[in-house]
């Protein structure tokens, strides 16, 4: 479905205002002068920028356009189960991380994606699995995010340096 960008321009500024408003609850540490926030509020500020710039742009073809169109793609059988996988990963991801860990979950997301988008299982397992290592060496290597493990604790210093 393709809505007028009047639509998306008011939804991205809404989450602008949300991200922004969210930030600011954050509380920087006492020895920096900015702190968690300070990333989440420039994404939230450039968030209803360019909402409030789709929304104005929206308003010049709302006469011209339809309100709301079903795209071309909606009516194949795989178009919306290809569509609905990101929200489904999002939903499995929140899910499943804390139990299964963040190599196994992403691992199944990135296989079961690859899979979905027409790759063939063995490929789509060979790259969700190295893509999957490769981010969990940069996230907890390099960023130093604390990842969950899950039941792969015990090799979790495998791929911690």
């Amino acid at each position: 479905m393709k809505v007028n960008d009047v639509f998306v321009g008011l939804f991205f500024l809404a989450v602008g205002v949300f991200v922004t408003a969210y930030a600011w609850t954050l509380e920087p540490p006492r020895h920096l002068a900015y702190g968690p926030g300070f990333v989440p509020s420039l994404i939230g500020i450039g968030l209803m920028l360019v909402g409030g710039a789709i929304g104005l742009i929206g308003l010049r073809t709302v006469h011209a356009d339809r309100l709301v169109s079903w795209p071309d793609w909606s009516a194949s059988p795989r178009g919306p189960l290809r569509f609905l996988t990101v929200p489904a990963a999002i939903a499995a991801y929140i899910t499943l991380v804390d139990g299964m860990g963040f190599l196994l979950t992403s691992t199944i997301i990135f296989v079961a994606m690859l899979v979905i988008a027409g790759v063939r299982p063995l490929r789509g397992l060979a790259v969700g699995l190295l893509s999957s290592i490769v981010l969990t060496a940069v996230f907890a290597s390099v960023l130093h995010v604390p990842l969950p493990w899950g039941p792969l604790q015990s090799v979790s210093g495998w791929l911690i340096w």
